[in-house]
């Protein structure tokens, strides 16, 4: 997991291939204009999820999620949210979504971090996030959530911040 500031993601360059191109596209793209849903980059290797939702508290019912095959890289583009992170390690396994590349888990967060405009969080597979959390009072949150197919394993906690 990388936390850093947008304003340092070229720092990330030479990671891997996909990555670069998402640093190409958030230096380039006018992410204010963007639709809402699917945004094409380089087809399935790299894509965006363009979205917007109302942050809730976080429950126990809640679920974790973590990917296998994609890193998901989160930028907040108006809002700010709290995102629940834990090993898969300490969680609970409750369901299979190979279709969106997701296990869902269950169990306590380790770690929550605020993701607010002017950051992003950058999950690898295998890692467990919870995001969508209210930080005190719910809120409307826009946010791009690029999905970027990665081969180099799972990667441990990191802050750039």
């Amino acid at each position: 997991m990388i936390f850093d500031r947008l304003c340092y993601l070229a720092r990330y360059r030479g990671m891997s291939p996909n990555i670069d191109r998402v640093i190409d596209f958030l230096q380039t793209a006018d992410l204010t204009a963007l639709p809402l849903g699917r945004v094409e980059i380089a087809g399935d290797e790299v894509y965006g999820n363009h979205f917007t939702y109302t942050t809730a508290p976080l429950s126990q019912g809640t679920q974790f999620e973590a990917h296998q095959r994609y890193l998901d890289l989160h930028v907040v583009l108006t809002g700010i949210e709290k995102v629940a992170l834990a090993p898969i390690e300490a969680l609970e396994p409750v369901e299979v979504r190979a279709e969106e590349d997701a296990v869902m888990y269950r169990g306590a967060p380790k770690e929550i971090l605020t993701l607010e405009q002017g950051a992003f969080l950058l999950v690898f597979p295998g890692e467990g996030h919870l995001p969508k959390i209210a930080a005190g009072t719910a809120v409307d949150v826009d946010k791009l959530v690029l999905k970027i197919a990665y081969s180099g394993g799972k990667r441990s906690y990191s802050y750039g911040y």
